[in-house]
């Protein structure tokens, strides 16, 4: 008979690593995964964490306490944040999800709702990001060098509306977000800007595709009209995803210094230029006045040090 016990049970993510296989192949995709695999294992090792297993881009971990949980997956992103900085051109990227709660175990592996909402919330993260159970961020100590964001609830797949939660693990001096929840655009008070990007727009245009192409067919106009998305979407998907890798790295994190990049708004947009030509615009819609000419003071701010 399996057994029951209260868990922290995390599930973490590799990004944009299905679009790096068929880039780089399978060779160099395995050496990713298993660095990736090594990194957790040493944080997992600090923590008391076990690591249940591994499945190709991703890995599932338990921890007998929230506070374990959430201390490695610090550690882990600190670490890649740091691998990234000397490794600009083979940057590693994960979401993190935890939760805390009863779960079945047999043998090595673990059964139960929290186990399942552990996995969507690591689907819902951001490059870079730990979103959180509220039974994480109610047993958790919010002493310990982070702290949490309210994300408010969310629709997660197959399991309902939920609230969840961010930790706050980097030293933020302004986060700025777009209004369809695709980026996030952090100043950090050590003069970095951070971008992370939800899972790649390819993945959610492959899975809208496959939604509307398997309903019933129907009949009347609205039937009509999703068959006929589903032909286009499944005609323009491989154009549309080819344009949302080239749009800033989509599905992966890029982090900059502030004396690489530039920012100005105009004419109801906010315009940030990045190293080797690249450049995010948002227009209106996409975010909010007051929150763009707030980013840009924090960011003047954050550069005045430089000047002295």
């Amino acid at each position: 008979m399996a057994e029951e016990q209260s868990l922290a049970i995390g599930f973490g993510d590799l990004r944009g690593f299905t679009s790096y296989t068929a880039e780089h192949g399978d060779q160099e995709a395995l050496r990713v995964a298993e660095r990736f695999a090594s990194l957790i294992q040493s944080k997992l090792d600090l923590h008391g964490g076990r690591l249940l297993k591994t499945y190709g881009d991703g890995a599932m971990m338990s921890f007998e306490d929230p506070a374990s949980a959430v201390l490695s997956a610090i550690d882990v992103q600190g670490a890649l944040s740091a691998y990234n900085a000397e490794h600009a051109d083979d940057a590693l990227c994960a979401g993190f999800g935890l939760t805390w709660g009863p779960a079945l175990r047999t043998g090595d592996d673990l059964f139960g709702h929290s186990v399942n909402l552990a996995k969507r919330l690591a689907d819902l993260a951001k490059g870079c990001q730990i979103v959180v159970s509220p039974e994480i961020r109610s047993r958790a100590p919010q002493d310990a060098g982070y702290t949490f964001r309210d994300l408010g609830e969310k629709k997660i797949k197959g399991l309902g509306r939920s609230r969840v939660y961010e930790v706050v693990w980097r030293d933020e001096a302004a986060v700025l977000s777009l209004s369809d929840d695709s980026l996030d655009v952090i100043l950090t008070n050590d003069r970095r800007l951070v971008l992370e990007f939800a899972k790649p727009v390819e993945k959610a245009l492959e899975t809208l595709r496959a939604e509307l192409a398997a309903e019933s067919p129907g009949a009347g106009p609205a039937a009509f009209l999703k068959r006929k998305m589903a032909e286009r979407l499944a005609r323009d998907l491989p154009k549309w995803a080819d344009a949302a890798r080239r749009y800033g790295r989509v599905g992966i994190t890029a982090e900059h210094r502030l004396d690489e990049i530039e920012a100005e708004y105009a004419d109801g947009q906010l315009r940030i230029d990045l190293p080797d030509g690249r450049n995010l615009t948002f227009a209106r819609g996409q975010i909010r006045e007051e929150d763009a000419r707030r980013f840009l003071e924090r960011l003047s701010s954050l550069r005045e040090p430089e000047l002295e």
